[in-house]
């Protein structure tokens, strides 16, 4: 099935009473994510690395994070502990991050990691989808898996608002 035009295998269209909760997510999370990038690449070309008073995160810095929000949610809902980040850890990400100058190299990216993250949605048992990890977010406290699967739409969505914001300052007030 494709949703806004990004290929998301296994994800049937709705068509029953009870959709499965991986199926929305993959679903809700491309769309959050396709919906983000399309307000980016509504940004002047050279007004990607514009920030807010030299002091909030340009547009090409906010794409650049998208491109790597499904790692993130990898690394949290697998078994795998938490990664310190540390300037080793850090470096070489930020290399790589670098290297992505366009928003659609942003996107690219980011589609190729969200495939990855939608076939770990996909593989996770009744039993993995109820169960709990305890997160050091809000807080501190345990979060289901669940409310760790919809992390990327929300980062995404966060962004967006970002991206939108950074429109309006420049005088954009067109909905993308």
């Amino acid at each position: 099935m494709q949703v806004n035009g990004n290929e998301a295998p296994g994800v049937e269209k709705y068509t029953g009473l009870i959709m499965d909760i991986r199926d929305y997510m993959i679903m809700v999370t491309q769309s959050a994510a396709d919906e983000a990038f399309r307000y980016a690449r509504a940004t002047p070309a050279d007004k990607l690395d514009w920030s807010p008073l030299d002091l909030g995160r340009s547009v090409i810095d906010q794409c650049r994070e998208m491109a790597i929000c499904p790692d993130w949610c990898q690394t949290t809902i697998s078994n795998e502990p938490q990664p310190e980040f540390t300037e080793d850890v850090l470096d070489p990400a930020e290399a790589d991050m670098e290297s992505w100058q366009t928003v659609d190299d942003c996107q690219r990216v980011c589609n190729e990691k969200l495939q990855d993250l939608f076939t770990v949605f996909r593989g996770l048992t009744e039993a993995q989808l109820s169960s709990k990890k305890w997160l050091p977010y809000d807080g501190g406290r345990d979060f289901t898996m669940v409310e760790m699967m919809g992390y990327p739409r929300w980062n995404f969505t966060y962004h967006l608002g970002q991206i939108a914001y950074i429109q309006t300052l420049l005088g954009d007030k067109e909905d993308h």
